[in-house]
């Protein structure tokens, strides 16, 4: 095979990558640790975020299982009149 066409990106988003890594390989070592520490935070916020919609999600969840439950109870001592 072609090695120029295995290296070749299969995706937009690939291709974005490698133009984003060649560019930055001309930065100067500074500002690259400087990205690589704004990454981090800007990641570890992004997991935060993440956890806080995973929780919110969990606790309506549950608000719609109990308004069911409670549905459900009412439905039935209706029933027992």
């Amino acid at each position: 095979m072609n090695d120029s066409h295995e290296n070749k990106p299969i995706s937009t988003f690939d291709e974005i990558c490698h133009l984003t890594i060649e560019t930055m390989r001309k930065m100067d070592m500074e500002n690259l640790l400087q990205l690589k520490k704004q990454a981090t935070r800007e990641f570890d916020r992004a997991k935060l975020t993440k956890g806080c919609i995973e929780l919110a999600l969990s606790l309506k969840t549950q608000d719609q299982d109990r308004a069911v439950k409670e549905a459900d109870d009412n439905q039935k001592s209706l029933l027992d009149d």
